[in-house]
């Protein structure tokens, strides 16, 4: 199932999913129930459906969905895989290109139309029946079809609009996300697939590769949560410097820490100059290492790599030589190699833009030949551990990869991936959820900062994985990828660009291609709120043992003052360092869930730039940080004085003095019914808020546009101080949601009863510290 998100090609792991259920009997979709013993709308009480139903309910869902669409056309069993091994039948959707490639056939026979009007139906249905009477595994393959289905026809005949139940069933959901876990992935891997908007095609080719690790690597993603991967965090004292092969026993290679030492100290980038020797007497080749300072013309490669894999050193600046003599190797091919060579195949400039990179490729490569030496940049050796030394290195990180010629990323699970065997789609999805190097933290700034000189070993090449987005790009627009592809492609290419669309110097094209995902960003010129709004995302979503290290990353992406971070010592300092160079933050920031500071002033501010409950972007204007808050501007608010707010919890407390409090609040804000409240709100907070009694309190909802009675929305508490020239002075008190509401289907468990309505909210202006 589901071969068709890798067409023409075969999956390497193929979705297996049973059928042994009946075929279509070709007649009228919509009485096919009728025609089983059923009516359509009718309810079975909650698994008590006769057994019978189940595969006609599955039949009529995926093989009538096709039936509709296809009409007589349809050969069924071009649906159903059976293999001489096994008795079992299977599902397939191999065979599908040749019912939808015919493009002119599909609009001669108004085919969209049909699979447009089915989807709805299905999804409808799916809706009705799934939970109960169709196997997890079949409610994927029909859904499968669906979105392929409905993604041809907008392709084709235009856009459609999309009913709530088919935006429900067609992109990445929980079931969705369960199943990747269960099958071994990281689940804020599978969460970033569902809160990114990929379809439901994206767990589904996920499924589909087939994960291969060294055997060294017992890694499980067992103690992963949602929101944060702790899979390759390793403790320094059980930290394992490894040779390119476990039986390998050959010494390690020093570098010459003075002579690093005075190269940071006297301003400068120390560089790596390796040069092959004599071979040993097992006839393994020596790489002599020098230590030279970074020159404005020599080409060097910088080397990005997971610390977990095993090619840093805790101990010392040293590696085993057959570590070296790889990296020799691998620097040389890419520096040298004529297959390297620059090529830009897309915008109106990539013939002149290829014609300047080959002459400065060329250039380059002729100093190299001068001598068999390369000149190479890896942290290992060129960071020295003495503290006040090392403080200097990191903050020239950024530096090396911006300068570097080439920069070529080492990951353990890329290094088993045949790339020539692989399409380029394949390449960049797993790089983007398999690879360990798009997990970690540093190795983000090392990206960022590689722009479109980025490469990826894989087992039989490295591959410039930077502009494999841009090719994929190119073939959609020039109609060159299988149909079925293309929205997965887009998704990837989406992902890719999301990551580094503000470092990458993207073509033209990217302006069309943005407008074909769905994203939070909607402009296109880009501002250092911007940066902090996408980086808040790559820097929270990424993994790292040391708390400290987020501002410090967070703080080089966006090119401020790293100095100053890293002369503040613990991840709280730092933090406050980090809010304290920049002039604006993303007002959104209120809504966020996660530790925050707690002292006036502060206290809209996370501590930490990490998700700890859920996955939420940041967004909103920037606001003006100021010494007494940040500017709230953007988002409407209620105002009253805490008098008017009744704590449910007082009848946990004592329920008979919380009676007589409700009747007098009843009384006193004339509320006629105690069922009736529709000019009242309910406030829920993650903890409890105490409403001093005097007190004035605001409550700032995000979002909020177009809600309706009855409609849930996040929000924060602030207790007012003062208000100087119509700017309110709050401070923050925590997060919540809030809801209008008309009448209590049933006693809410715990809150604040607030008698406001929905449209009392106002516009005000707010500095919340």
């Amino acid at each position: 199932m589901a071969e068709h998100l890798f067409f023409p090609d075969e999956p390497p792991k193929p979705l297996r999913i049973k059928y042994n259920g009946l075929l279509y009997d070709g007649g009228n979709w919509d009485q096919f129930p009728t025609r089983c013993g059923w009516k359509l709308g009718e309810r079975f009480p909650p698994g008590r459906a006769p057994q019978g139903f189940h595969s006609q309910i599955e039949c009529w869902l995926y093989f009538g969905m096709l039936h509709y669409v296809f009409g007589d056309q349809l050969d069924q069993s071009d649906f159903l895989l059976r293999r001489e091994e096994d008795p079992q039948q299977y599902l397939t959707t191999k065979h599908l290109d040749k019912y939808v490639s015919n493009a002119k056939e599909w609009k001669k026979r108004k085919l969209g139309e049909r699979a447009v009007d089915i989807v709805k139906k299905v999804c409808e249905q799916l809706t009705e029946y799934g939970p109960f009477y169709v196997r997890d595994d079949m409610a994927l393959a029909i859904r499968l079809v669906c979105y392929v289905l409905w993604n041809i026809a907008v392709k084709r005949d235009g856009p459609q609009t999309q009913t709530p139940r088919v935006r429900l069933w067609m992109f990445t959901g929980e079931s969705d996300c369960k199943r990747m876990v269960a099958e071994g992935w990281c689940p804020l891997e599978a969460e970033k697939c569902r809160v990114a908007g990929g379809g439901v095609d994206t767990p589904a080719y996920l499924l589909q590769l087939m994960r291969v690790k060294a055997d060294w690597n017992t890694i499980t993603h067992e103690r992963c949560k949602k929101t944060e991967c702790v899979a390759n965090n390793v403790e320094e004292s059980d930290y394992v410097t490894r040779h390119v092969q476990e039986d390998c026993t050959c010494s390690h290679l020093q570098a010459n820490v003075e002579q690093l030492q005075t190269i940071l100290l006297d301003g400068g980038v120390p560089l790596l100059m390796l040069t092959p020797g004599d071979e040993d007497e097992l006839g393994n080749q020596n790489i002599k290492v020098e230590i030279v300072r970074k020159r404005a013309n020599k080409q060097y490669l910088a080397i990005s790599h997971v610390w977990s894999d095993g090619l840093g050193n805790t101990e010392g600046n040293s590696l085993p030589n057959c570590q070296l003599k790889l990296l020799y190797e691998e620097a040389r091919r890419v520096l040298n190699g004529s297959e390297y060579v620059p090529r830009y195949e897309g915008g109106p400039f990539g013939p002149l833009h290829t014609g300047a990179a080959r002459l400065a490729h060329f250039a380059g490569s002729q100093v190299l030949r001068k001598d068999d030496s390369v000149l190479l940049w890896v942290d290992t050796l060129c960071i020295p551990h003495r503290p006040d030394v090392r403080s200097l290195a990191i903050q020239r990180i950024r530096e090396v990869y911006v300068d570097a010629y080439r920069t070529m990323i080492l990951d353990s699970e890329m290094r088993h991936v045949d790339a020539s065997s692989r399409s380029h789609l394949e390449l960049l999805l797993r790089v983007l959820h398999c690879s360990g190097w798009m997990r970690r933290l540093w190795t983000l700034q090392e990206g960022l900062a590689a722009k479109s000189r980025l490469y990826v070993l894989f087992s039989d090449k490295a591959v410039n994985i930077a502009t494999i987005a841009d090719e994929l790009l190119t073939k959609v627009d020039r109609g060159k990828m299988s149909i079925m592809q293309e929205r997965i492609a887009t998704f990837a290419m989406g992902v890719w660009f999301g990551f580094f669309k503000h470092t990458i110097d993207f073509t033209s094209k990217f302006e069309r291609f943005v407008n074909l995902v769905a994203s939070p960003f909607e402009k296109s010129e880009i501002t250092k709120d911007d940066l902090i709004i996408w980086n808040w995302f790559n820097v929270a979503t990424r993994a790292t043992s040391k708390a400290r290290d987020r501002p410090t990353i967070l703080a080089g992406i966006l090119n401020l003052d790293l100095k100053e971070i890293l002369e503040v010592k613990g991840s709280d300092e730092r933090m406050r360092k980090f809010y304290s160079l920049i002039d604006d933050f993303p007002q959104g920031v209120l809504f966020q869930p996660g530790p925050r500071f707690e002292e006036y002033g502060m206290r809209w501010a996370m501590k930490v730039c990490q998700y700890t409950e859920e996955i939420r972007y940041l967004s909103g204007a920037p606001g003006k940080i100021t010494p007494r808050g940040l500017q709230i501007t953007i988002y409407p608010s209620w105002l009253f004085p805490s008098r008017l707010v009744f704590d449910l919890s007082l009848f946990d407390l004592d329920p008979s003095q919380g009676q007589l409090a409700w009747e007098q609040w009843i009384k006193e804000h004339n509320l006629e019914e105690a069922s009736n409240l529709s000019n009242v709100c309910l406030l829920k907070t993650k903890d409890a808020v105490v409403f001093e009694p005097d007190g004035t309190y605001g409550i700032i909802v995000y979002g909020s546009e177009g809600s309706r009675p009855g409609s849930r929305r996040t929000c924060a508490v602030v207790s007012l101080r003062t208000t100087e020239d119509a700017v309110h002075y709050g401070q923050y008190d925590g997060l919540g949601t809030i809801e209008s509401i008309g009448s209590f289907a049933e006693w809410p468990e715990g809150g604040y009863l607030v008698p406001v309505t929905w449209d009392d909210r106002q516009e005000r202006e707010w500095i919340v510290g």
